[in-house]
């Protein structure tokens, strides 16, 4: 028996009909962001009465719990990455795809009719940004008496992320060049960042002219 086929002549199939074809209000939107390789909960946290529930990607029906048990409606979406609990009622979709962002909706109904629909806006990025670090070389100038510290910022996780300098130096890119004279120092920050997440490393150049002519200290925030 299922109660998620209209064609059943009964009260409850009327008051679900209602439900499938949004006779609720618009319920409020979640927004999720979630990197490449994460994993997104559906979890139909409803009251334990709950009798019948579906959930859907982009209004498409993929999955939906019934007389104890979950079913899975469509074998190709999410294919070998769908994890289902019958036990809290919940669906894992595991290790996430750019192409996972889109609508969830969790769609329930308890014995006293309609329950409010969850709705989750998820969207996957490439993935966060795990670190900064700045790498450095050096050179001397002779003919300005400066020394010229070539510094390049390295995030990792995401591939592709922005990068902004800033400090005693302004500046966008990943790669950037200083000069200071002798016995002057600049404290430099790179600023790594993408749409769900930003990292900063700190770096502080001294040049003294000498013929080891600088010295370099590094502090993390």
């Amino acid at each position: 028996m299922n109660i998620f086929q209209v064609s059943r002549c009964s009260t409850l199939a009327v008051v679900l009909l209602f439900l499938l074809q949004g006779s609720q209000a618009d319920p409020d939107v979640q927004v999720q962001h979630k990197a490449v390789g994460d994993s997104l909960d559906l979890t139909a946290d409803y009251p334990k009465e709950v009798l019948a529930v579906q959930w859907k990607y982009n209004e498409n029906t993929f999955a939906e719990y019934e007389d104890d048990q979950i079913t899975r409606l469509d074998p190709q979406l999410f294919h070998e990455r769908l994890k289902m609990y019958k036990d809290n009622i919940s669906i894992t979709i595991e290790d996430l795809k750019l192409q996972d962002s889109g609508i969830f909706s969790i769609v329930a109904l308890g014995k006293s009719g309609q329950l409010p629909t969850k709705v989750i806006e998820l969207r996957v990025h490439v993935d966060f940004i795990r670190d900064v670090q700045i790498e450095f070389s050096d050179s001397w100038l002779e003919s300005k008496n400066m020394c010229v510290f070539h510094l390049r910022c390295l995030a990792s996780g995401d591939p592709n992320p922005s990068y902004s300098w800033s400090g005693d130096l302004v500046e966008t890119g990943q790669n950037v060049s200083h000069k200071l004279r002798p016995a002057e120092r600049a404290t430099l920050t790179c600023t790594a960042n993408n749409t769900v997440s930003i990292k900063h490393k700190i770096q502080t150049v001294v040049c003294t002219g000498e013929v080891s002519r600088f010295c370099v200290k590094m502090s993390n925030t």
